[in-house]
This record gives C-alpha cells, structure tokens and sequence, in this order.
C-alpha cells in the first residue's frame, strides 16, 4: 500500500489532526493569520514517526469546477527549536507539498506546531481550503493515515468590505473549538471568526470527491512522495 499515490490507505481513528484559529475569512493582501497544527493521540500506544503536513488552495468563485491552486498562498510552520519560519509548499507539482515534518505523539499525548498563511493581495474573491493529515508506515510497511480534517474558509478581494457572517459548520462537521485567530507580521487582519469544517456545494469539485476520501489521498501522498524522496538519498 501507499507505493504510488493511487494506492489506498488504511484510516486510523485515534490519530487526528485538527487546525485551531484558521480565520473564517481572509482578505487578499491583509498579511499573516497565525493557527495552530493539533496531532492528537487517542491511543494507548505511541506513535513513534508520524509524518504531518497541510494541504492548501484557493477556488475562484468564478471558477468554481476547478481543484485550485496554491500560487495565491503563503504557508509556514515555525521551527520549533530556531522560531524561524519556514516555508510549506502549495505547488502541487512539488513532492514536499503540504510537508510539515515528522514527530513523536505520545500515546494520550498531542504535539502542537504554529503555523500562518497569507494570502495574495492579486487573488480572486473565492473559497480557500486546507486539508490537515497525518500518516505513518505500520509495521508490514503499509500507509495508515489519521483522521484529518477537511477546512473550508473565504476569500474576499483586497479592498473588500471586511464584514461578514460568522462562518457555519458543514457536512455535519465541527468547528474546531479554539480560539479566534490572531494575526502575526505583516499587518494580518481576520474577522476573528474560524473556518468551517466539512464539505459543501462552495467547491463542487471537492463535493464530488468527498472530504473523507481527500484525507486519505493527501495522506498517502505524504508518506509516498517522502518514502521516494528519502530512497534518493
């Protein structure tokens, strides 16, 4: 399993990866909004090597077929021994695309990683979406993939009214419980409202797909695309 990306991967519920803080809405050009990246262990075993990463991109709302793009994004983690931020790939022509890194999570422990993005003051109105997975190798070296989340948030034009409706839960969803985002350099502003979770009609070729089943895609991505990258080494 999980030898190229068409391969199918192996959910488990007791890893999950959740996002705190991302903004319901973001204004092109307004700088960084600061989150934060939650792996959660709900087991009574540790997971020793636990890759992690986020996938991102924007929808224009005139093009509303298309996968999205990246090239409207910025993306960083904070290293957490430098404070440096650095930058995550939104290219999906990219092997490291959406790679954060790889961690220990204790079992009944959570590791925790500040993130910001922004989002280019050249970018169309439209919808955004991260989608936050986590994925390991089990001991037959098949891919197993957490319970990621699927994040959908606005994109209003620079120079926009930034006034708008606090953001509803989808598909069932939850939002996560957090607090509102808040901005880091670069003069960030947000509604202090935090994105919504789920799928829906906003980005018909996401519905389509299901929010479920690009967890698992962007999961087996992550540990296949690394595996070759470290085999080159």
């Amino acid at each position: 399993m999980c030898e190229d990306e068409d391969d199918e991967a192996t959910e488990d519920a007791d890893l999950t990866t959740t996002l705190h803080g991302l903004p319901a809405k973001v204004v092109a050009g307004s700088g960084f909004h600061t989150f934060t990246y939650r792996l959660t262990n709900n087991s009574d075993k540790d997971f020793e090597s636990v890759e992690f990463g986020l996938f991102a991109a924007t929808v224009a709302e005139d093009a509303p077929d298309d996968e999205g793009t990246g090239e409207h994004l910025t993306l960083q983690h904070k290293d957490r021994e430098t404070g440096d931020w650095k930058d995550i790939s939104t290219d999906a022509d990219d092997e490291e695309e959406g790679h954060i890194g790889s961690t220990r999570v204790a079992a009944n422990g959570k590791t925790e990683v500040e993130l910001r993005l922004s989002v280019d003051k050249k970018a169309p109105a439209g919808t955004g979406y991260a989608i936050s997975v986590g994925a390991y190798l089990d001991e037959e070296d098949n891919c197993v993939v957490s319970a990621g989340e699927y994040y959908e948030f606005e994109i209003v034009a620079a120079g926009a009214d930034e006034e708008s409706p606090e953001a509803k839960p989808q598909g069932g969803a939850k939002k996560p419980a957090s607090t509102p985002a808040k901005s880091g350099s670069g003069g960030g502003s947000s509604t202090g409202e935090l994105a919504s979770t789920g799928s829906s009609d906003t980005l018909p070729a996401i519905g389509l797909t299901g929010a479920a089943a690009m967890v698992a895609g962007a999961g087996a991505v992550l540990v296949s695309r690394r595996r070759a990258a470290a085999g080159r080494r």
